[in-house]
């Protein structure tokens, strides 16, 4: 018997098409992948008017809804701590009960502090009141949800309801707030 004691060679791997194969499937699940891009507030601004001067006007106090965003979701209504789930219909209430409608203003105040999550939650909030209370309003009105209705009715509804919502940024700190309060 003759053994060879000799080094065996490995064979070697070809690797030259494993860089095009990765780069293909990183295309791939980029391509089929979706990516959420609806975080956030939409916000339609009006057109600015360079023509318009800015006049201010007194508001009766019971037209004006406060609610102020402080940090580590501290949310108060007209200077009272709230539960953010409450918020929603208490909204609902002032909106149906406020003595002008037209004029009425719901008002937001947060600090440069306070968290973007309970500035989201309060107007999250604030959309869902004006939501429930146009579709409340369609309804009886047009026995149909707000959305199912025609251009022309949701004008009308939006005339008997509109969102008046005004937010500032409030530039004090907030124990100087509070004591203000």
């Amino acid at each position: 018997m003759n053994f060879r004691r000799g080094k065996r060679e490995v064979p070697g791997l070809n690797t030259t098409s494993t860089a095009d194969i990765s780069f293909i499937l990183l295309v791939f699940f980029l391509v089929i992948s979706s990516m959420d891009s609806t975080k956030g507030v939409f916000k339609q601004l009006p057109p600015e008017d360079k023509a318009k001067t800015e006049e201010v006007t007194e508001m009766d106090r019971r037209n004006v809804m406060d609610i102020s965003i402080w940090g580590e979701g501290d949310v108060r209504v007209d200077g009272k701590s709230v539960d953010v789930r409450r918020l929603q219909g208490m909204v609902e209430k002032f909106v149906a009960g406020c003595p002008d409608r037209a004029t009425h203003v719901v008002s937001i105040k947060m600090l440069p502090t306070s968290k973007y999550d309970d500035y989201f939650h309060v107007q999250d909030a604030v959309s869902s009141a004006y939501t429930s209370i146009r579709n409340s309003a369609a309804m009886g009105i047009y026995h149909k949800r707000y959305a199912e209705c025609e251009q022309y009715e949701r004008k009308k509804i939006d005339k008997l309801y509109p969102q008046r919502v005004m937010e500032n940024l409030n530039e004090e700190s907030g124990q100087d707030a509070a004591d203000k309060e």
